[in-house]
């Protein structure tokens, strides 16, 4: 995926390549953003959207991440769930909304960060993010091969979890490679 056109799915979370994360979709407009992305087969993209005082949409965030649907189920409440998959980074030039809602964005590929092994001084993100699993089955349940070896990995799950201002998160996620993260969640965790 170079430059491409994707539907996108604001979120106040977020989610990166590697990470996983159940939807629920009943809108119409998430509908047909499902429906588009199979027929087409690009998958759609997960943006952060920043909230308003009023709990109307804000402005979207330009940094976000192309998912598939690795998964479908029916919820209790009759509705559609869907678990998605984190494939890689991009960035949106330029955004429209048609007459379902639906935003697409003109967007550019972001190259993935690089693997880099944990070392020694990963030790405490890795061990804190095992207790945060066994705290939270359901979030446990989504990574059945964990990488606790892979500190790029430790960071994009932490970035995921993490509540913080999406600003500062975006301008982390929005890095070449996972350092500043690592050194961020190093210090923080450590407090």
């Amino acid at each position: 995926m170079n430059n491409t056109t994707l539907a996108l799915f604001p979120l106040p979370s977020h989610i990166l390549p590697g990470g996983k994360l159940p939807l629920r979709l009943f809108e119409p407009r998430h509908l047909q953003m499902l429906k588009e992305s199979f027929e087409q087969d690009k998958g759609f993209g997960i943006v952060m959207e920043e909230s308003t005082p009023s709990g109307s949409a804000g402005r979207i965030l330009p940094v976000g991440t192309r998912v598939r649907v690795t998964d479908f189920y029916t919820l209790n409440d009759g509705l559609l769930g869907v678990t998605v998959l984190g494939l890689d980074r991009f960035c949106i030039h330029s955004m429209t909304t048609d007459e379902l809602g639906v935003r697409r964005a003109e967007v550019e590929s972001l190259p993935n960060w690089p693997s880099i092994h944990s070392d020694f001084s990963d030790d405490l993100l890795a061990n804190r993010l095992r207790e945060v699993f066994d705290q939270y089955p359901e979030l446990d349940e989504l990574y059945p091969d964990k990488q606790f070896e892979d500190a790029t990995w430790l960071c994009q799950r932490w970035l995921e979890i993490l509540p913080m201002p999406i600003y500062e998160k975006q301008m982390l996620i929005a890095k070449q490679n996972s350092e500043a993260a690592r050194q961020f969640l190093r210090r923080l965790i450590a407090r």
